[in-house]
């Protein structure tokens, strides 16, 4: 973890240096700019096999870092703090009546290079619990060491925003350890490894499994609603599949919103500009909430300039072990939201209440905020 911690701080004195220099002022946005097929050119041609889709998400995180510049030094800024808030975090004891997202710091120890994916969990005004996205496979002991010393005992609800293995790679070994009440996902199928652990563990555990389409809701404990924006149950796969089929994959992650009251959350996985602009068509103003995850770990592949003045967050939350873009991280601000990274803030916790009220707390302090 010092190790880690080391790297974080290496790369954090030059983005902070050339964001405090100035460089968070340059005209335009490389998600504005950069067509959608340049962006899944990026990632890889195929992930028909498991080794195709790590490799992928390889080659994405070292271009994307790339992007972030080179010639990194030690900050000077208190980035690599040793201030550790981690039980003080997961200690919910005191958040009844609120809805809580805690979006999970992971890694894949050995490999920096390695993208460690989404998970986040969830605990609703009345104490229901949902893991929302299950990381890689080899970050899952995180997860379920977070579930562990959060005291909780049981899942609810599982969901899956896509078939990537950096977002379902851990659920066999969630499973192994808790027991899951029901499993909710979209209609879209893959052809992995990983998928088919996936498919195997829930009917193994003999979990009640709901399909999501556009337009569908279900309710998180008894005050929280959850919409389903997107996709729709009628999947059209593209020619090949599952060759090039990266972009298609993200493009088809559960949209989803959530509503407490007047507060309101948003998560769409991995969408990429694409299907960010088809939302904004189609919903608009509707989309706006006070708390949303960045889609694709905070990337140019994703978050729009149109998309974050439509959803215009209080709080944005990326979850990657890189920095995806500064580009990304300016027009967030510039809009008013307080940006969050679990690259360097570690996990981070944010507490809605039902008047629109929405309060992070990082795990470490770090340059961003």
């Amino acid at each position: 973890m010092r190790i880690r911690r080391s790297i974080r701080c290496l790369t954090a004195g030059i983005l902070a240096a050339l964001y405090l220099a100035g460089c968070a002022g340059k005209a335009g946005s490389v998600s504005e700019t950069v067509p959608e097929t340049t962006a899944a050119q990026t990632e890889t041609a195929a992930k028909a096999s498991e080794a195709e889709e790590t490799t992928a998400l390889q080659q994405e995180t070292v271009q994307e870092t790339s992007a972030a510049g080179t010639g990194q030094t030690q900050a000077a800024d208190g980035t690599d703090s040793d201030v550790d808030r981690y039980e003080e975090l997961l200690d919910h004891s005191g958040d009844e009546g609120k809805l809580v997202v805690y979006f999970l710091d992971l890694q894949v120890e050995g490999a920096p290079e390695e993208v460690s994916g989404d998970s986040s969990i969830l605990i609703s005004p009345d104490g229901k619990v949902m893991l929302l996205d299950a990381g890689h496979t080899d970050s899952s002991d995180i997860v379920v060491k977070v579930l562990k010393d959060m005291g909780i005992e049981k899942i609810d609800y599982l969901v899956a925003s896509h078939p990537h293995i950096d977002h379902i790679g851990g659920v066999p070994a969630v499973m192994t350890e808790f027991p899951v009440e029901t499993a909710y996902r979209s209609y879209v199928e893959y052809t992995t490894q990983t998928y088919q652990n996936y498919v195997n563990v829930l009917k193994e555990k003999g979990t009640e499994v709901v399909f999501l389409k556009t337009g569908d809701t279900f309710s998180f404990g008894d005050q929280v609603q959850v919409e389903v924006l997107g996709p729709d149950e009628e999947i059209v796969y593209p020619d090949g599949f599952p060759d090039n089929s990266t972009q298609f994959l993200n493009n088809n992650s559960l949209l989803l919103k959530f509503t407490y009251g007047g507060s309101t959350a948003l998560f769409g996985g991995d969408l990429y500009v694409s299907q960010e602009r088809d939302y904004i068509d189609q919903y608009g103003d509707a989309l706006k909430a006070d708390l949303a995850k960045a889609n694709h770990h905070g990337k140019n592949t994703s978050n729009l300039k149109k998309w974050i003045k439509t959803v215009s967050p209080q709080v944005v939350v990326a979850m990657g072990d890189v920095m995806g873009s500064m580009d990304v991280y300016n027009n967030y601000v510039k809009e008013g939201a307080e940006f969050h990274l679990t690259l360097y803030d570690g996990i981070v916790k944010v507490v809605l209440d039902d008047q629109g009220g929405c309060e992070a707390v990082d795990q470490h302090d770090s340059w961003m905020n």
